[in-house]
């Protein structure tokens, strides 16, 4: 059975790279650019040897730890995002690895892996011995990620010795169905390496609808959840923060012995309770591929044909050219206050 353990998340947070690290500018270096990458896997790593100096067990970093993403995105000469990929992916693989066995612990952590011809973004699971348990593909990429990378079709869970971990990178977490399908899977904790910083009631939602240990790493508010939904650890919107968590993975969904669901059931686990209560001849509408809802809306819509994706990506390059000239972009991600 699992044994109590210290969870750790890292939250790098936001840098300015080099002018000479963005391809969309006129000044651009592939020198400066992988120099920039590896800069950037060296810092995540170093938050990483804190969460060891700490004791944890398992620590989490973000997603794309050598930050490509800019590179991810051009269009214009993909070749420069597949040899950053190619120099980068080892050197993370690597840093991380001897982070892991010179502080006995296990670490998760998003970076982009070439394989064959397809690139993928991948969270990779290391041991306490530095070696790598398992890997997951990113499943849900956003359009522009499409551009690039090849799209992951599983939810693996890896045995470890504080319990199964599952893992989930960024965009991931706006579909619940893949915090669901590591649970199913056998993930006590799951690790959200991410971009985007998910709000409080999505993560408290995320832990205590599958019964798991939720972690998130992002620039801001990365955070540890109980299965009870409580937040164990908030770093807040620092930079360079890592914090932890002790926590019993065994026992964590115990419910007390004076719950009413205990006494009707005669399972006091609600982990336990919730998977042997499932009716899963009722969910068939969610492996449906073109659900009933689906038709409020017209075919198509998604800009995926080649012509639709040259139009967004010249439109992109304007808005990026503008922001190198300190311009106010037009776009914005966040569309709600949630």
């Amino acid at each position: 059975m699992p044994q109590p353990a210290r969870l750790a998340t890292t939250q790098h947070g936001w840098k300015e790279r080099p002018m000479e690290a963005n391809p969309y500018g006129d000044s651009f270096s592939f020198d400066v650019a992988l120099t920039t990458a590896k800069q950037a896997a060296d810092e995540n790593a170093a938050l990483l040897t804190k969460a060891g100096e700490a004791g944890a067990d398992l620590a989490v970093a973000g997603e794309d730890i050598a930050a490509l993403s800019i590179s991810m995105t051009y269009l214009d000469d993909p070749s420069i995002f597949r040899r950053l990929t190619e120099q980068t992916a080892a050197y993370c693989h690597e840093a991380l690895s001897r982070v892991a066995k010179r502080h006995r612990m296990h670490i998760a952590a998003s970076f982009y892996e070439p394989e064959g011809d397809r690139i993928f973004n991948s969270s990779v699971l290391f041991g306490r011995d530095g070696e790598v348990i398992g890997r997951y593909h990113k499943v849900h990429l956003p359009v522009y990620e499409t551009w690039l990378v090849t799209a992951g079709d599983s939810f693996p869970a890896f045995e470890t010795d504080i319990g199964a971990v599952g893992m989930i990178i960024c965009y991931d977490d706006m579909w619940p169905e893949s915090t669901a399908a590591c649970a199913l899977n056998g993930a006590r904790i799951i690790c959200h390496s991410s971009a985007a910083s998910p709000a409080d009631y999505r993560v408290r939602a995320r832990a205590m609808d599958y019964q798991v240990f939720y972690i998130t790493s992002t620039y801001a508010n990365s955070r540890i959840a109980a299965p009870n939904s409580t937040i164990l650890a908030d770093a807040g919107d620092g930079q360079g923060v890592t914090v932890t968590a002790d926590v019993d993975v065994a026992n964590a969904s115990l419910a007390p012995e004076s719950f009413w669901e205990y006494l009707y059931s005669g399972i006091r686990d609600h982990r336990e309770r919730h998977l042997k209560l499932r009716r899963p001849d009722a969910y068939g509408v969610l492996l449906n591929g073109a659900p009933p809802a689906l038709n409020a809306y017209p075919q198509g819509g998604v800009a995926n044909t080649p012509e639709a994706i040259r139009e967004v990506y010249e439109k992109q390059k304007a808005e990026y050219r503008r922001g190198l000239k300190g311009e106010r972009p037009r776009y914005e991600w966040k569309w709600s206050d949630g």
